[in-house]
Formats: C-alpha cells, sequence, structure tokens
C-alpha cells in the first residue's frame, strides 16, 4: 500500500499583518501546511481562522533569541518536516540614531538579522532533507544609508551579505536561497513605524510615496512565493519609485561627498520639523 506524502510545510516569521499575512493567503491557496508567527496571538489566530486548512501559530517574540530552537522545534513536532523558511519579521525604529534607547536598537538587531540566521541554523537540518527554500526579506532602503532608521537600514545591508553567502554555501546540498528587497509597499509598515515614537519623543515620521509608486502587498507576495519554484538570487518588486531611488543610490556611491551633502541636509530638515512638532506652544 502506497503511502500519500504529506504536503509541504512553511514557516512564515512577522505572519500577523501586511507582507507575511498575504504570503499565507497566497501559501494556502497552493495547500501549503502553515507554521505563522509573530506577536500578535490575535491577528495570528485571526488569519488561522481565515484560512482553514492545516495551520499552527506561534506566538512568540523573536527579540528573544531563545525562542528560535523552540520555534523550529515546535513547527518539526506539529508538522514533522519543513520546507520552506521565509523570515519576513523586521521593524525600524523612527528615531534618529543619537535619540534612540539601546535596548530598543538591541531589539530591533535580535528581530531583524539575528532571528532570521539562527532560525534558519535550527531549521538547516530540515530543510537540506526536503531540498527546501529560504526567503529573506530585506529593504531597497539599503541603497542609500541615512540617518532616518539608519539601524533598520544596517540589519537590512547585514541580512543581504548573509543571503548570499549563505546561498552559495548551501547551493550543493540543494537548498535555495533568495534575498527579496522590497520598496515601498500598501502595508500597515508606516503606520508600525509611527506608532514606535515613544511618548514625548522627538520621532521622525517616515515618509510615505505616493500611492502609485507603491507595490500592491498582494504582488508582492506572489513574487516571494514564486521564488519557491522559481528561485533567483535577489529580486526587488518594481515601481515608479525605485527606479531614481537605486539611480541615486549608484549616484552617491560615485561621488560620496554629494550623498554626504544631500542625505545631511534632508535630515536636518526632517530632525528640525520633528522638533518644532513636539515643541511646547507658546501660552497666550
Amino acid at each position: 500500500m502506497s503511502t500519500q506524502t504529506p504536503s509541504k510545510c512553511a514557516l512564515i516569521t512577522g505572519a500577523s499583518a501586511g507582507i507575511g499575512a498575504e504570503i499565507a493567503r497566497v501559501l494556502s491557496q497552493k495547500g501549503y501546511r502553515l507554521a505563522l508567527t509573530a506577536r500578535r496571538q490575535d491577528r495570528l489566530d485571526q488569519l488561522a481562522h481565515e484560512l482553514g486548512g492545516e495551520v499552527a501559530v506561534f506566538p512568540i517574540d523573536l527579540g528573544n533569541p531563545d525562542q528560535t530552537d523552540r520555534l523550529i522545534a515546535a513547527v518539526i513536532e506539529r508538522f514533522g518536516r519543513l520546507d520552506v523558511l521565509i523570515n519576513n519579521a523586521g521593524f525600524g525604529l523612527p528615531e534618529m540614531f543619537h535619540k534612540s534607547e539601546p535596548e530598543a536598537l538591541r531589539n530591533q538587531i535580535e528581530v531583524n538579522f539575528t532571528a532570521p540566521i539562527l532560525l534558519a541554523r535550527y531549521a538547516l537540518p530540515h530543510l537540506i532533507t526536503t531540498k527546501g527554500t529560504i526567503i529573506n526579506i530585506g529593504s531597497s532602503i539599503t541603497a542609500i544609508p541615512n540617518g532616518v532608521m539608519g539601524v533598520y537600514g544596517a540589519t537590512k545591508s547585514g541580512l543581504g551579505y548573509w543571503n548570499d553567502a549563505l546561498r552559495r554555501e548551501l547551493k550543493h546540498k540543494g537548498v535555495k536561497v533568495c534575498l527579496v528587497e522590497p520598496g515601498p509597499v500598501a502595508t500597515e509598515f508606516f503606520n508600525a513605524v509611527s506608532s514606535l515614537i515613544p511618548e514625548g519623543g522627538q520621532g521622525l515620521e517616515a515618509p510615505r510615496p505616493p500611492g502609485f509608486s507603491s507595490a500592491s502587498v498582494n504582488d508582492v507576495a506572489k513574487r516571494i512565493v514564486r521564488l519557491i519554484d522559481h528561485p533567483k538570487r535577489r529580486i526587488t518588486p518594481l515601481r515608479r519609485f525605485m527606479i531614481p531611488w537605486r539611480a541615486l543610490g549608484v549616484l552617491f556611491r560615485v561621488w560620496p561627498w554629494l550623498g554626504d551633502l544631500l542625505v545631511n541636509a534632508s535630515l536636518k530638515y526632517f530632525e528640525h520639523t520633528a522638533e518644532q512638532q513636539v515643541a511646547p506652544r507658546p501660552s497666550k
């Protein structure tokens, strides 16, 4: 008697909203069994109810490195295999570096950079067995280094370097490793960034690109899922915003002084605007 091979299993971090949740919807339609993780259990439960099928939720804080090995162990115990790891979780701080709290910076590094590396390491034995896929979600912000969410950009730059190194290491083992560097996407990202401004703090509101220049979350999710069967080293879901942004990045690498001049002027403007917003108004 032949036994049916279990459906493939995908683990998605940062799955409670935005790109992560949309990836889950696309993979669910393809028959994947899903392991979803994020901090907000209510959002995860709501998504699991929407999707139906075989979905397990794991509400954890990836800012705690001790959670990564437990998460992989729990996924294997629940599904018996792992075919796809999508490192989507990440967040940016809306403050200049010199005004950021050290603990908040540490948490950002743990979630954006440390967690993907540790998750991949603990998942690797299982991914080698299934000839699976690792997809890391970077950011196009790395094209132009700047002080607005500067540590966020640094974590995404590090993620890109590690992604390329890991891809080369694992190619002969049959594990695919891909990097996605989205530009502006129509998600809750900018609302989430603004919500991180501490009460009474001088946060910088992340500038929102116009709607026509932002990619739809469904389009980005479909492109990410397509990498599982058609892997590529690195992709950027392009929109009009990305063409001048990347061109500026190249220009600033050729003439660094020009980048220093323009980026510094922009930062002074944003910081001055933020200080005016929180400054007490004189009483009449």
